[in-house]
């Protein structure tokens, strides 16, 4: 990278910094040396030709989407500069994740996630019509275009583990095991529902501020997963190629709140819940739940707000149930209705 240019066939490009590294290699904060747009330019240093080129094809296909409308990074050009295989992207702000780690992971208000879900859905929506599955949904792969001034607007990024439907097979490899749908994890056929996992994985982590499910170890998954949500139906686990055999959880009492927000508190577990189906066949799709009434508001738009309670249309939250950490604390939340 001499002068720490890299070249392409349109333009010029100076690299002012690095923003960022993975296995792939490193991503750069550069100037468009043509447009005097600054840049996000992914470097490949680590990966190989096939994976390169198998993202690209990915970065192609969503071309075909309305970076604005779609809410998906735009995607600007792939190149080769010397040896190094490049990817040129819009610059945005910062990832969930990031903002939660400032945030020391305090957890988001059910109004400032609502409007985070919505676009995501949008977002799976579009890739659902051009039979895209992402598979690694996660805060990291989803960024705030500008925190600043449009607080909590968002575009899904990070195509390179994404895949065509049409070639999805039994027992492929996919998600982070945090986010990693159930389906994914019994090896069963899989589907866009991948992704509407990965969805209701985010809105919790957005809630609770921690993972639903661990990291480390897939039978401590699967154990949390039965603890939460029920073990998975007996024609899953007779399906599936890497079925595990749990307890079922008990049972705990319901913690009614403050009218209105106990009813946007049970929307939006209605819809958590709707997006972790065990059975695939069964999750909410996007469209589905772009229609439900924790993202149209419905259950509240026809209420009057109670005597000292905010509207549910200010910026701030009605009410925050303040999660404990711990699985138990989740599990209660979840079996509140």
């Amino acid at each position: 990278m001499d002068n720490d240019i890299l070249v392409s066939n349109s333009t010029r490009y100076l690299i002012m910094d690095f923003i960022g590294e993975g296995s792939f290699g490193k991503v750069a904060k550069c100037l468009n040396l043509t447009t005097c747009n600054t840049e996000a330019v992914k470097i490949h240093t680590n990966s190989k030709e096939n994976i390169i080129q198998k993202e690209v094809k990915m970065l192609e296909a969503i071309k075909a989407l309305d970076p604005e409308k779609d809410n998906i990074v735009r995607f600007i050009e792939g190149f080769r500069f010397d040896d190094l295989s490049c990817l040129a992207f819009e610059m945005l702000d910062k990832s969930l994740f990031d903002l939660m780690r400032e945030r020391r992971f305090m957890p988001l208000s059910l109004n400032e996630i609502r409007p985070v879900i919505h676009q995501l859905l949008v977002a799976f929506d579009a890739l659902k019509d051009i039979g895209v599955l992402h598979t690694d949904l996660k805060p990291d792969n989803i960024m705030l275009v500008n925190h600043k001034d449009q607080p909590y607007k968002v575009k899904l990024i990070d195509f390179g583990l994404a895949a065509p439907v049409s070639q999805l097979k039994v027992g492929m490899a996919m998600q982070a095991r945090s986010y990693r749908a159930p389906e994914v994890m019994l090896g069963l056929p899989l589907s866009e529902a991948v992704d509407m996992w990965g969805v209701g994985c985010v809105a919790a982590f957005l809630y609770f501020g921690m993972k639903l499910f661990p990291g480390n170890c897939e039978y401590h998954w699967m154990k949390i997963m039965v603890q939460l949500l029920g073990q998975p139906e007996d024609h899953l686990l007779s399906t599936g190629i890497h079925s595990l055999q749990l307890k079922s959880p008990e049972e705990y009492r319901k913690d009614k709140r403050d009218a209105l927000a106990y009813e946007d508190l049970m929307a939006f577990s209605s819809l958590l819940k709707s997006f972790l189906h065990l059975d695939p066949t069964k999750r909410i799709t996007p469209k589905q739940a772009l229609k439900h009434p924790f993202l149209t508001m419905t259950h509240l738009s026809d209420s009057d707000p109670l005597p000292g309670c905010p509207s549910p249309f200010q910026r701030g939250e009605l009410m925050i149930l303040m999660p404990a950490f711990g699985s138990l604390r989740v599990l209660r939340f979840l079996q509140f209705q």
